[in-house]
């Protein structure tokens, strides 16, 4: 079984994105996968212009001349696709977005009208088989609600994807607060518990499919327990400090 990590953050390997998406895949290689991580801001992937070659001109292939065809080669030989991003404006990073929206060569024109009822357009190459999919992302803010955006967004993402049923969303790891993973993974103190879930939910994935039900309810539980005045508080006395180190030049952003 092939695992693709896919990185859509601009801080790549230093990223709160890396830190839970990483153990995650050493649950998935612990369990016999073969394991690959893309981080997006190292290749080039131009935005897709929206001409349709990939399906009027050169089928199946874009007229851009970039890392994506290496790229979807990839995807093709993929059966876990492990999307990872940092929730920005409500959605997904500008990276993530571009490398979605350039895979438009791997379906067709044409339309079919899928088990859900709705129109969508079908794989271009049916006999890659289904893929399953799970998505990773953390904010600063606490509250689950502001990944409803996203996560939305991969629902439908699945319901579609190759004219639907070729694509499941098999779990999802949604986390706020994310500054609480500045130091980790090197000093990740009392988050052990919540690394060694995202560990366990990779080797899930890989031996049942999907992540348990007892595994997705540790991944949910808020990295702390506080209440909204006091993260506000602490948030807000962090960049205090924050602001007076640059001053001081004794942070660099």
């Amino acid at each position: 079984m092939n695992v693709l990590g896919i990185n859509g953050s601009p801080r790549g390997k230093s990223s709160h994105t890396d830190y839970m998406l990483q153990p995650f895949l050493d649950g998935a290689g612990e369990a016999g996968a073969a394991t690959e991580t893309l981080y997006l801001k190292d290749l080039k992937i131009k935005p897709c212009t929206g001409c349709f070659s990939c399906w009027l001109v050169t089928p199946g292939t874009c007229i851009l001349k970039d890392d994506m065809p290496g790229i979807l080669e990839k995807v093709l030989d993929t059966d876990v696709m492990v999307f990872s991003t940092p929730l920005y404006n409500c959605s997904m990073s500008a990276y993530m977005k571009a490398f979605h929206e350039r895979q438009l060569p791997l379906v067709t024109p044409y339309v079919v009208i899928n088990d859900q009822g709705e129109m969508a357009h079908p794989l271009r190459y049916p006999e890659k088989g289904r893929q399953k999919w799970v998505l990773i992302s953390n904010a600063g803010l606490p509250e689950t609600k502001h990944f409803d955006v996203l996560l939305e967004n991969y629902r439908r993402l699945t319901t579609l994807h190759g004219g639907g049923g070729h694509a499941e969303l098999v779990g999802t790891i949604l986390k706020g607060m994310g500054g609480a993973f500045t130091k980790a993974p090197a000093d990740p103190g009392s988050l052990d518990w919540f690394f060694d879930a995202c560990r366990k939910a990779g080797g899930e994935v890989v031996k049942q499919g999907r992540i348990s039900p007892e595994t997705q309810e540790v991944l949910d539980r808020p990295l702390f327990d506080l209440s909204p005045e006091a993260y506000v508080d602490t948030l807000n006395s962090f960049l205090d400090l924050a602001f007076q180190m640059i001053k001081e030049g004794k942070l660099e952003v």
